[in-house]
């Protein structure tokens, strides 16, 4: 039997997952003091991977709009609807869509790939935006190049953001996907391959 047509049952560990890290970004933005690592988390994960492993039956808007509305949840209409953050929730947006154009196809590695990829790109058009609108940022290349790597003196670099973005996307993501693969295995169903054109 496909992938596909298992694909319903196979979302108990996962959806376990997911809940879970909605729960610490509730956490993260009622208790500031949680707010350990600067962009440590795992929403890009969420958007993309949590897209990708879930059935096709589940609309591929679902997790941004679940974000969403920990958000609002939280800070309150103001804070979480203002135009900043629903271009950020439209990035997660876009990253969930294309997730879902790729569910029953990809491998571990390929899912990874792209997470990857989604979150330079967010990283690259959110630090861009901030050159973009901040006066201390010299409106020049290097002046761009300093708000992707060093960024303002005042705070800390602009790439630990950055890995700290691809840690915690890479390793939810790869939590996800194991907790896939392992239900898959516990109902007799294909679990996703570690490499394109192998067997898992």
């Amino acid at each position: 039997m496909s992938r596909s047509r298992h694909s319903i049952a196979l979302l108990w560990l996962p959806l376990a997952l997911i809940s879970a890290a909605l729960v610490l970004r509730w956490f993260k933005l009622v208790s500031p003091g949680m707010n350990l690592l600067p962009n440590f988390s795992p929403w890009m994960a969420l958007a993309f991977t949590g897209t990708l492993v879930m059935p096709k039956a589940l609309p591929w808007w679902a997790w941004p709009v679940a974000m969403l509305g920990v958000n609002l949840a939280a800070l309150g209409a103001g804070p979480a609807l203002d135009p900043e953050s629903l271009a950020i929730y439209g990035m997660y947006g876009v990253a969930s869509f294309l997730a879902s154009r790729q569910r029953g196809a990809p491998s571990v590695a390929g899912a990874l790939a792209g997470v990857v990829a989604c979150s330079l790109v967010f990283y690259a058009v959110t630090n861009t935006a901030a050159w973009l609108v901040e006066p201390a940022y010299a409106k020049s290349f290097m002046g761009w190049l300093q708000a992707q790597t060093s960024g303002l003196p005042q705070y800390p670099p602009s790439w630990t953001f950055l890995r700290n973005s691809l840690l915690s996307d890479l390793g939810f993501s790869l939590a996800l996907l194991c907790a896939f693969n392992v239900e898959a295995r516990l109902r007799s169903a294909p679990p996703m391959p570690w490499m394109a054109g192998a067997t898992a």
